[in-house]
């Protein structure tokens, strides 16, 4: 897994992972225990911990996004609710595929910066990471473009 990790990076994708279901730490799950993964955490509507999602505390790059009662399509043309860090990580992804339409040279470890720094600091930040707020994270990378000689804290 690392090796298509590293072999995904260097051409220029992010990879974005699930922390994992099992209320547990996020080092003992695949991939999430990977180098150079941006990892999600799951959060409920009050913006605690989902009481499923794995910590992320002890994990490099990690942040959160609402994970529970998430809406998704269904077979029939039908909708329903489900939960699970796997329903949190597709929001933080199609963010981060936003930034990159905005600068195709973001890198991981820029992106979860910027997440971080725009990102809601919750009861679980601990355990957690940051809440991502999208259009923050967005109107940031705008913003390092407008400055791009300065880079603004991208290269920080």
């Amino acid at each position: 897994e690392e090796e298509a990790i590293a072999y995904a990076t260097k051409a220029g994708a992010v990879v974005i992972v699930a922390a994992g279901n099992e209320r547990s730490d996020s080092r003992g799950a695949a991939p999430a225990c990977c180098k150079g993964v941006l990892v999600v955490s799951a959060l409920d509507s009050q913006l605690g911990m989902a009481g499923f999602s794995n910590e992320v505390s002890q994990i490099a790059m990690a942040v959160a996004a609402p994970g529970v009662d998430i809406y998704s399509t269904i077979p029939d043309n039908k909708y329903a609710a489900f939960s699970g860090t796997s329903m949190a990580t597709p929001l933080v992804a199609g963010v981060a595929g936003m930034m990159k339409s905005l600068n195709p040279d973001l890198t991981t470890e820029q992106i979860h910066k910027i997440f971080v720094e725009t990102g809601q600091v919750t009861e679980a930040k601990d355990r957690s990471g940051p809440l991502i707020q999208p259009l923050a994270a967005l109107q940031a990378v705008q913003a390092s473009d407008a400055g791009q000689n300065d880079q603004l804290s991208l290269n920080q």
